[in-house]
């Protein structure tokens, strides 16, 4: 809408100024006493005719501009083995496992990313395209320089000013801490791992990486890759950065001084990222519509990376109880836990799920969760008299370690005996009675302690 309304706008302030010239001018004429009209000076006229043909100028003139800068041959030499080459519509196609689509309907930003690169390597505009191979890995390096917008225009000025604003307001779109690497200063980020499409306003998972830096809004850099950060820090290492500060008009002062290149790691991973388990969680949402509360929470979290591994999941969802079973195989075997542990995330688990708790049990689990229960004495003291328990939560207990109470007496050295508990047993010192147990909502529950009564 914006595209039909500017125009419109313009030109209206156009028309209003020429209306504006010519009520000057007839109201700058002069007649004489035989009824003769005599025109004004020439001079007034002829200025107000420039200031209308500067504004005419300035609301008529191209918006941007384009520099004249030859990038060509700064493409970034090819690291110690992998072979470059002019990059080709199905190297990105291989990168993103996505076929280019051609037509004029905006799909999703990966089909932008690849259109911007087919651009590049078809001559389109100030830019280059190269593709470094190596076995099934690949690096797409693309180097632009767009055009600049015209500031000497107000359609320009505008749209400087807006530009501005939206860029300070995606500052913050990289998806870790800090940049991946600083080239002379000039910063690259890695952008978060998803692709936004416009037709599910979803953000989906992706395998492939993009790294994005950006000198002075001169030149810009874009990296499409499967590989691992030591590759893609080997490409960047290869931009003659300090050559293209030189060419810039006036490059700010901390390009001058900063190292030449550094990385965010000492150490650049050489390990080739795999599937991305967030993306394979995120087709699982699309396929299956039988998933618990439980099991689409945790995909979610899956799929926004906040849980890429068990270490992740213990925190938010324990060890998983009552998860679907192909949810839990994303995050892979499950690690072997201390038995502190394993109480810990079983109760949490446990008290995710659909089921409906007794009071004793959510006091019992709750403090098994925040180990404030940290032995069968301490259990005592959440249980009323005769608690009915179902038998995952006895397990829970029997698996906490007992407590040993010893008292000295004056005439022997005598010990207490160990409080026992047993499935159907009550808690207590060693006594013991028959218990009751039945089968509630699918549930085996057992009436501790209430033998006969």
């Amino acid at each position: 809408m914006n595209r039909f309304i500017a125009p419109i706008f313009f030109c209206g302030i156009f028309l209003v100024c020429a209306m504006g010239v010519m009520a000057f001018q007839k109201m700058n004429m002069d007649t004489t006493a035989d009824g003769a009209v005599v025109e004004a000076a020439p001079g007034v006229e002829s200025g107000m005719m420039a200031a209308v043909q500067m504004m005419f100028n300035d609301m008529t003139g191209r918006t941007t501009i384009t520099p004249k800068f030859d990038i060509s041959g700064m493409e970034p030499a090819a690291p110690r083995g992998w072979y470059p080459t002019q990059y080709k519509t199905v190297d990105g196609e291989a990168i993103t496992q996505t076929k280019l689509s051609r037509g004029l309907m905006v799909k999703d930003s990966t089909n932008t990313l690849l259109t911007g690169f087919n651009n590049a390597a078809r001559g389109r505009g100030n830019a280059i395209a190269i593709t470094y191979k190596r076995g099934e890995q690949m690096i797409a390096f693309m180097m632009r320089v767009p055009d600049q917008l015209n500031t000497n225009t107000v359609h320009g000025g505008m749209m400087a000013m807006v530009a501005q604003q939206l860029r300070s307001a995606s500052d913050f779109n990289s998806g870790h801490d800090g940049p991946f690497a600083l080239h002379h200063g000039v910063p690259f980020e890695e952008t978060r791992g998803y692709v936004s499409s416009p037709t599910t306003n979803d953000d989906i998972p992706v395998d492939f990486r993009v790294f994005k830096g950006n000198l002075a809004d001169m030149f810009v850099f874009t990296v499409l890759t499967n590989s691992s950060d030591a590759a893609v820090a080997a490409v960047l290492e290869g931009i003659p950065m300090g050559q293209l500060i030189g060419m810039l008009p006036e490059p700010e002062p901390h390009l001058l001084i900063s190292v030449a290149f550094q990385t965010r790691d000492a150490e650049p991973s050489t390990v080739v990222p795999g599937p991305s388990i967030a993306r394979r969680a995120y087709m699982m949402t699309k396929v299956r519509l039988d998933y618990s509360r439980n099991d689409v929470n945790l995909l979610d979290a899956i799929i926004d990376r906040r849980v890429l591994v068990w270490a992740d999941a213990f925190e938010r969802f324990g060890s998983g109880i009552g998860v679907s079973s192909d949810i839990l195989a994303l995050l892979g075997p499950l690690p072997a836990l201390t038995t502190a542990n394993q109480i810990e995330y079983d109760a949490r688990a446990l008290l995710l799920t659909s089921r409906v708790w007794t009071g004793d049990e959510s006091r019992i689990l709750s403090g098994m969760e925040n180990r404030r229960l940290q032995d069968r004495g301490d259990a005592e003291r959440f249980l009323d008299d005769n608690p009915i328990l179902s038998e995952v939560v006895i397990d829970l207990i029997n698996m906490l370690p007992e407590k040993y109470t010893e008292t000295v007496l004056p005439a022997s050295d005598t010990i207490a005996r160990v409080m026992v508990i047993r499935r159907g047993t009550t808690i207590n010192q060693g006594e013991s009675s028959a218990s009751v147990c039945v089968i509630e909502n699918g549930v085996r529950r057992c009436i501790i302690g209430g033998g006969g009564n």
